[in-house]
């Protein structure tokens, strides 16, 4: 299953070359297509995919966003993402035509049971992907993870093969409605709508932090400190979840979602004393607890030494964070650690608890914090691998740590009539580049961030990458086979995918915003 997933990265890759849909609002200035405007609902998620090596336009200068494609061209798009595995037998297709281009990737799809026919020994090779077939083919590559149900206006008219994939894409965010509270099941996928729900999967599959970072997720919950009764529901208690027929709290609901995308370990914070049933009851208690600066005795422990970071995650009943937190935080050596809060509340948010959670951190960095309302704790995935991604992290084991230079080549950047220079790294992938050198590399010049192009082979890589970047960094992408140069820090510091510092532009960098969209920049070693 985990080979299967790895794939899916890969296929979802490709299946940007596809076509399904979820809305995004990021202003891009040019998209590089004639038929995508920058005001195009998806044309973040079109421009992304390009630049990620997912998904490219149908010519050099059109996208044909709403366009649709064949059930056996996506069944070939993620055979092709597969590497094209060898297959041996026959399908059992009665409208599939032997030899043909789209054959072996139709077995091999059936194969794997990702894709199926309508019965009858019909395929349906020439028919349009519809967004509930899309999403299942998505939701088989990925697993078939239980997601529960889907809460969609006309959920009732999913196809039933279909229910837990749509469940599953709407609560990771993977596919949004069509419309409204709309999923519009049997409407055929579009290529635009494809590259949304492409981008909005690669996304979800990106660990904050990234290289060797050590990952704590630990959390109290009034579900796990409160002796309720064993039929205890979200109907008797907003401080409870039911979830697969699982009852959690809806602090600890958000702490597994926050652990499943980091990788981090989970730790319940307990209490030697139970807090009441009645919610009443309890705000009163948390009350005279704030106010008196009594720190409850905790019969939890864990040994944070080996973690870097430390995400902490509580309930606010009045305003800041509740007393068996700074129970735990105070108890703990936090010097040199990151500290990340996290709450749920019932229409209040988090109060003074960020605050309350900083002073209790004493040696720590903490980071900002995120609020989520109770009422919508079991659908706030994509808010939660929102802002998981928005945070500045530290990356242990990062090649910025492993790969800086001991002495380095000069090097010449020719753009148009304009030289700059630079110097490339001493190390084993730099020399792979050296050895290219000189190359001409068509560049695109992209969120006014950075210029990248593919470059002519394919560099071997050595130690662990990073998600981030410093201005006039050289860096190599081994997703996409790309060069870049890093010329400004924007709104999006993070990256989505892995990069390996090779070099650095020691000239200014000022040329770099005013580029064009395309640009043919040379590189060349200068000679001694």
């Amino acid at each position: 299953m985990k080979h299967r997933k790895k794939c899916l990265a890969l296929a979802l890759a490709v299946l940007l070359a596809l076509d399904l849909r979820v809305p995004t609002h990021a202003a891009v200035a040019d998209t590089g297509y004639t038929d995508v405007n920058a005001g195009h609902p998806h044309a973040e998620a079109i421009v992304y995919c390009r630049e990620h090596g997912l998904m490219n336009g149908t010519s050099s200068t059109t996208f044909e966003p709403e366009s649709t494609l064949t059930r056996a061209m996506l069944a070939t798009v993620l055979y092709r993402a597969a590497k094209s595995p060898s297959v041996t037998g026959t399908d059992s297709f009665t409208d599939t035509v032997e030899g043909s281009w789209y054959s072996n990737a139709v077995l091999w799809a059936s194969q794997q049971g990702l894709v199926g026919g309508y019965g009858g020994g019909i395929f349906g090779t020439n028919d349009p992907v519809t967004r509930q077939d899309m999403t299942t083919i998505l939701w088989r590559y990925a697993g078939s993870p239980s997601a529960g149900t889907s809460t969609f206006n006309d959920s009732a008219s999913v196809s039933g093969y279909a229910a837990s994939a749509v469940a599953w894409a709407q609560r990771h965010g993977i596919v949004a409605p069509a419309s409204g509270s709309v999923f519009a099941p049997r409407d055929n996928a579009t290529r635009a709508q494809v590259a949304a729900a492409l981008m909005n999967y690669s996304l979800t599959q990106e660990t904050v932090p990234s290289g060797n970072t050590r990952v704590l997720v630990a959390y109290f919950s009034r579900y796990g400190n409160t002796d309720y009764d064993s039929n205890v529901d979200a109907t008797t208690s907003a401080s409870v979840v039911v979830e697969n027929g699982q009852r959690q709290g809806t602090t600890e609901l958000i702490a597994r979602m926050i652990a499943e995308q980091t990788g981090g370990d989970l730790h319940l914070i307990e209490t030697a004393d139970s807090y009441p049933t009645d919610f009443n009851d309890v705000v009163d208690q948390n009350h005279q607890e704030i106010g008196n600066g009594a720190r409850p005795t905790l019969t939890s422990s864990v040994d944070v030494s080996k973690y870097d970071v430390i995400f902490v995650g509580y309930p606010v009943w009045a305003s800041t964070a509740p007393a068996p937190m700074l129970s735990f935080l105070e108890g703990l050596n936090l010097s040199g650690k990151t500290v990340v809060p996290f709450c749920t509340h019932d229409g209040y948010g988090a109060g003074r608890s960020y605050s309350a959670v900083s002073q209790a951190s004493s040696g720590a960095t903490v980071e900002q914090g995120l609020a989520i309302d109770s009422s919508n704790a079991a659908s706030s995935e994509p808010t939660v691998i929102s802002w998981l991604n928005g945070l500045n992290l530290p990356r242990a084991g990062s090649a910025d740590d492993t790969q800086r230079p001991q002495s380095e080549t000069a090097i010449r950047i020719t753009i148009g009539e304009r030289e700059l220079e630079g110097l490339l790294y001493d190390n084993a992938m730099a020399r792979q580049f050296i050895a290219q050198l000189p190359q001409t590399i068509t560049m695109t010049n992209y969120g006014g961030r950075e210029v990248y192009g593919g470059i002519e082979q394919v560099i071997t890589v050595e130690g662990e990458g990073q998600l981030r970047f410093d201005d006039g960094d050289i860096t190599y992408c081994p997703t996409n086979n790309t060069a870049a140069i890093f010329y400004a820090q924007s709104s999006r510091p993070d990256l989505t995918m892995t990069v390996f510092p090779i070099g650095k532009v020691t000239s200014d960098l000022s040329i770099f915003p005013d580029l064009p969209s395309r640009v043919e920049i040379t590189f060349e070693v200068i000679s001694k």
